[in-house]
């Protein structure tokens, strides 16, 4: 027999035999599937009036504290709450009845809120970013104008008031203060905090 021959087949039969487990490998290893995050934003009211109806959850206790440290308000309470699960993007629009006590009660105010570009930081497990969050409301502003014939009447028209914000970064589920906003009284402050959780699917 051959010498060269015989070792080339036993080289050739060596180095299939030797590839054969990363083939299998290979055809049964699954897709992994995208992680899913559960997304918090609430709304928090800052002011200095007395109130015992809607206390501020526990989670949110080092926000509040944090806010204190900046702010001289003695009140602190949950306006809206808005929960919505993810693995990159939220897209949110609706009514909103609970922000609508800060303004006109007798018109809606509209909110929608987004967040796209969600994902684990690629240095930290802990550590999330957000390519771009913005907040946004349709508010009712109430102006008294005179007709014709001298008649004044409220006129409503709405104005749009928001938070946009790129490239953030928080803590997985860490109550994160994202910005303020005014009311329509002098004496409050509207703050959104969000919070994000892995969740397994």
């Amino acid at each position: 027999m051959n010498k060269p021959k015989f070792l080339f087949k036993i080289f050739l039969f060596l180095l299939i035999f030797s590839a054969a487990p990363v083939f299998a490998q290979s055809e049964t290893k699954q897709p992994q599937a995208e992680t899913c995050y559960e997304v918090v934003l609430q709304v928090l009211i800052a002011s200095n009036e007395a109130n015992t109806k809607n206390t501020v959850p526990a989670t949110l206790a080092n926000a509040v504290k944090k806010l204190k440290t900046l702010y001289a308000y003695s009140d602190y309470r949950i306006s809206s709450t808005f929960l919505q699960r993810t693995s990159n993007t939220v897209e949110y629009k609706s009514l909103v009845n609970d922000l609508s006590q800060n303004f006109d009660r007798a018109t809606p105010v509209f909110s929608d809120w987004t967040i796209r570009g969600l994902r684990k930081s690629p240095n930290s497990e802990r550590t999330l970013q957000i390519e771009v969050f913005r907040f946004g409301a349709r508010v009712p502003v109430v102006t008294n104008r005179t007709d014709e014939t001298g008649k004044s009447a409220n006129s409503i028209i709405y104005d749009t008031i928001g938070i946009t914000t790129s490239k953030l970064s928080l803590n997985a589920n860490e109550p994160t203060v994202i910005g303020s906003l005014a009311t329509s009284k002098p004496d409050e402050l509207m703050f959104l905090i969000l919070t994000i959780t892995p969740v397994s699917q």
